[in-house]
């Protein structure tokens, strides 16, 4: 089954809406990944990073 443009988006848009109603807004890398592992999967990786550029707000990892 192959998904339009917009379809793609939508579903781009629910694993980001997903990922902040499982982490409660908080950052957690595990499960960024496992929600990009997921965007792979579906075929909607592209979609998913360019929502990701538009919503989040971008963040460093610092080593202590």
């Amino acid at each position: 089954m192959e998904l339009s443009k917009d379809g793609k988006e939508e579903l781009a848009l629910a694993l980001l809406l997903w990922k902040d109603f499982k982490c409660q807004g908080k950052v957690d890398l595990e499960f960024y990944k496992q929600m990009l592992s997921f965007a792979d999967h579906l075929g909607v990786r592209a979609e998913l990073e360019e929502l990701i550029k538009k919503v989040l707000v971008p963040f460093r990892i610092t080593m202590r």
